[in-house]
């Protein structure tokens, strides 16, 4: 399963919904200020350290934005990877 962190108005999580739909992949999309899921992503954050979205997550693999990847292309091909 992929998860991805995004926001409002980020043009790279618009970038990386285009591509990975482009690609057939099948996403969550979970906006890091939606209450309802404050929880989960203050686990990530704290988790990934990240302070960027996109942030992408397959099963319990993290994808952080400049440390995992520099480029959404980038992204989407790690996703790929780790797709089960």
């Amino acid at each position: 399963m992929v998860t991805i962190y995004t926001m409002q108005n980020c043009p790279y999580c618009a970038e990386l919904k285009e591509l990975l739909t482009t690609e057939n992949i099948e996403f969550n999309d979970i906006d890091i200020f939606d209450k309802e899921h404050e929880k989960e992503v203050g686990e990530i954050m704290e988790a990934s350290k990240a302070e960027e979205v996109p942030i992408v997550r397959v099963e319990k693999q993290l994808f952080i934005p400049n440390v995992s990847f520099k480029s959404i292309k980038e992204a989407v091909e790690l996703t790929k990877k780790f797709i089960v």
